[in-house]
């Protein structure tokens, strides 16, 4: 078996996996969940259950999938009667968040519906994968890519009566556009130009449907890199700040502190020390 790095699921930044497992529930199963610093999915195979997130209550079933975010405490636990099977998957990255932007996967949106079953399949692969090697590997990964394109076709489906408004078009053609360039040094007007729009016209149609500006997407875009380049011990502060488009370090610095409160560097320190401190994993 191939145990090299770079066949592991969990080394790549712009997504990655961190666990996987599934379990046939009993009745009356008393569930203690371990809060996650990464997203977390689950895909109902059978059977039926109850979710609560955020103080709402979900009442979910087989073909449908629960999205828990990093930090929350959801409850969640089977139906008596008829409980259910899961499997789950866990999620990182800096793309990750972007990704579940463009499916419109939330705390207040957390529930996807898999009407026609498509998702299932990729769950089950996941999976036997990952019980046949022991770890998630990169077919693993390769196949969790395909599962996010799929989510973006019931995404779509799912919108196709009511039709995306001219506003919304332009912010997802600006979101796609940093999401590919954030590493480059792109400008405001740089990414108005690609969506076909003035930059203030951009400025303005992003902070009301956003509730923030394009400069900050994107300065958020790049700082969730920064963090996961900074937390890989691979690369030095000016490479990570050249990695994320910044091509001065001390640009980078400075905004980085901006945003986190924290210098890179403090931030590099304070999270080795962490994990050479606390270690380990903890799942499901």
């Amino acid at each position: 078996m191939n145990d090299s790095p770079l066949m592991k699921a969990n080394t790549y930044l712009e997504l990655s996996l961190t666990e996987c497992g599934k379990e046939q529930c009993i009745p009356d199963k008393n569930f203690s969940f371990s809060v996650k610093n990464y997203h977390l999915f689950h895909y109902i195979v059978s059977g039926q259950g109850t979710f609560v997130l955020n103080n709402v209550e979900y009442q979910l079933r087989e073909g449908m999938m629960f999205y828990i975010p990093p930090h929350c405490q959801p409850v969640y636990y089977p139906n008596h009667e008829n409980p259910w099977t899961y499997i789950w998957l866990g999620v990182n990255g800096s793309n990750a968040n972007s990704y579940l932007d463009l499916i419109n996967c939330n705390i207040k949106n957390p529930i996807i519906i898999d009407k026609e079953k498509v998702l299932h399949p990729y769950f089950e692969k996941i999976y036997s994968n990952y019980r046949l090697n022991g770890f998630l590997d990169i077919k693993c990964l390769g196949l969790a890519y395909e599962m996010f394109s799929e989510l973006f076709h019931i995404k779509e489906k799912k919108h196709d009566i009511k039709k995306i408004s001219s506003k919304e078009s332009y912010i997802k053609v600006a979101k796609e556009y940093i999401l590919n360039n954030f590493e480059f040094d792109i400008s405001i007007d740089d990414i108005a130009k690609n969506v076909g729009v003035t930059s203030n016209y951009l400025a303005n149609i992003f902070t009301e449907i956003e509730k923030k500006s394009p400069k900050r997407y994107l300065t958020e875009t790049r700082m969730n890199k920064a963090i996961l380049l900074l937390e890989s011990n691979r690369y030095k502060i000016k490479e990570v700040g050249e990695m994320v488009g910044y091509k001065n370090q001390l640009h980078f610095s400075s905004e980085f502190k901006k945003f986190y409160g924290i210098s890179p560097l403090k931030y590099a320190d304070n999270y080795k020390n962490v994990d050479v401190n606390n270690g380990g994993n903890n799942n499901e």
